[in-house]
C-alpha cells in the first residue's frame, strides 16, 4: 500500500448488509434454524500522511454480531429459610471490538516499511485480502482455526521490486485466543511471498483486464508463553506453532488460490500435543459483464493425536458488479451464496445461504 500525499487525509469505507440463514437438521432445537442480518458489517477508514515518510491508518468496523456479557450475579432465597437455592445471572448484549487496526507506518525509502500499533496479523495469504475483496462472502472456514485475530504489535515490511515482500514481526499474542491477563509472552511471526511475474496485490476478485500473475507465500507463528495462577506464580509453559503456505494465480478475470494450515500446540502439563491440519482451495472468474461464478472447498482435521474431528465446507454462488465498465468496477458488488457444512465425524450437516450488498465508497 502506497502513502498517501504529505498533509493529506483521505476517508472511506463500506457498508455490507447480508442476509444469511442456516439450517443444521441434525443439531439440538437451538441450533437447528438461525437466520437474520447476522453477517452485516459497516466499516470507516482514515490513511494520510502528515509528514514525509509518515503514515497512519485506522479502521474502525462495526458487524451485527453482539456478545453476551455477564452484567450481574446474585443469589436467590426461594423458600426464605436463610440458605441459598440457586444463582442468578444477568446478561446483554455488547458491540464486540470495533477496532479493527490503528497504525502508524515510518518508509524511510519505498522497500522497507515498518508499521506499530494494532494490526492485521499477515500470517496467511488470505489474511491479507482486505474485507471487501474477498471472493465469498467470509473466509474460509479451515483458517479460523489457524488464523491470528488482530493484535497489538510492530510489523518490518521489505519489499523488493514488487517481486519480493517479506515481513517480520512481534505482537502481544492476545489474538490468538488466550486469556491475557494471566499469559505472559510474546507471538512471533514470519512471512515471505514471492511473485516472479510482478506486482501482485491480495484482492481474490479480478476484473477482466488483469495480466497473469502468480505467487507463492509461507507464513510461520511461533507464540510461547507462560500462563500463572490466581497468586501470580507460574503455572503452565505453552508453546505454540502454526504454518501456512499458499499458492496464488490471477488472469483475465479468473482468481484462484489454495491454502494449506498446520498447529502444533503443547504445554508442559499434560505434555499432550494438541495437532491440527487444514486447507481451502477456491476460485472465480468475473466476465465481462460483471458476472462472477465462484466455488471453494476446504477441510479441516482438529486433534489429530487423540480425538480427530474432521470438518468439511463446499462452497458456491455468484457475484454480480453491476459497474463493471465503470472506474471503480468493484464499488458495488451483489452476492449469492450457498455454503454446505459436513461435520464428519459428529455425523452432522449445515446449509447456508447468503445474500449480499456491498458499497464500497472513497
Amino acid at each position: 500500500m502506497g502513502l498517501a500525499r504529505a498533509d493529506s487525509t483521505d476517508v472511506n469505507g463500506y457498508i455490507r448488509p447480508a442476509f444469511q440463514a442456516t439450517f443444521r437438521p441434525t443439531g439440538v432445537p437451538e441450533d437447528q434454524q438461525n437466520v437474520g442480518m447476522t453477517g452485516s458489517l459497516a466499516g470507516l477508514i482514515f490513511e494520510g500522511s502528515p509528514a514525509k515518510h509518515w503514515s497512519f491508518r485506522t479502521h474502525m468496523r462495526v458487524g451485527a454480531d453482539a456478545i453476551g456479557v455477564l452484567t450481574s450475579v446474585s443469589t436467590v432465597d426461594t423458600d426464605n429459610d436463610g440458605s441459598v437455592d440457586g444463582v442468578v445471572a444477568s446478561r446483554s448484549a455488547a458491540i464486540g471490538q470495533i477496532l479493527r487496526e490503528a497504525s502508524v507506518t515510518y518508509s524511510p525509502f519505498s522497500e522497507l516499511a515498518i508499521r506499530a500499533g494494532r494490526l492485521p496479523v499477515p500470517f496467511t495469504s488470505q489474511a491479507q485480502a482486505s474485507d471487501t475483496a474477498l471472493l465469498f462472502s467470509e473466509r474460509a472456514g479451515p483458517g479460523r482455526l489457524f488464523q491470528a485475530a488482530d493484535d497489538l504489535g510492530a510489523l518490518l515490511a521489505v519489499n523488493l521490486d514488487e517481486r519480493v515482500t517479506t515481513s517480520l514481526g512481534v505482537f502481544n499474542g492476545d489474538g490468538m485466543g488466550v486469556d491475557a491477563s494471566s499469559v505472559r509472552g510474546a507471538m512471533y511471526m514470519g512471512r515471505l511471498d514471492l511473485h516472479p511475474l510482478g506486482s501482485m496485490d491480495f484482492d481474490e476478485s479480478r476484473p477482466q483486464e488483469q495480466e497473469f500473475r502468480f505467487g507463492l507465500g509461507g507464513g510461520v507463528i511461533w507464540h510461547a508463553y507462560t500462563v500463572f495462577d490466581s497468586a501470580g506464580y507460574d503455572n503452565i509453559f505453552v508453546g505454540d506453532l502454526r504454518a501456512s503456505g499458499s499458492v496464488r494465480l490471477a488472469w483475465a478475470g479468473l482468481s484462484a488460490s489454495a491454502e494449506v494450515l498446520y498447529r502444533l500446540q503443547r504445554d508442559d502439563l499434560t505434555d499432550r500435543p494438541l495437532e491440527a491440519s487444514g486447507a481451502f482451495g477456491q476460485f472465480g472468474w468475473r466476465s465481462a459483464i460483471g458476472l462472477e461464478p465462484m466455488f471453494r472447498f476446504g477441510r479441516l482435521i482438529e486433534d489429530e493425536t487423540f480425538a480427530p474431528r474432521t470438518t468439511q465446507w463446499v462452497e458456491t454462488g455468484m457475484n454480480y458488479y453491476p459497474g463493471q465498465r465503470s472506474e471503480d468496477p468493484n464499488a458495488v458488488r451483489f452476492t449469492l451464496q450457498y455454503t454446505g457444512e459436513n461435520r464428519i465425524t459428529e455425523q452432522e450437516n449445515a446449509h447456508g445461504v447468503v445474500a449480499l450488498i456491498q458499497l464500497v465508497w472513497q
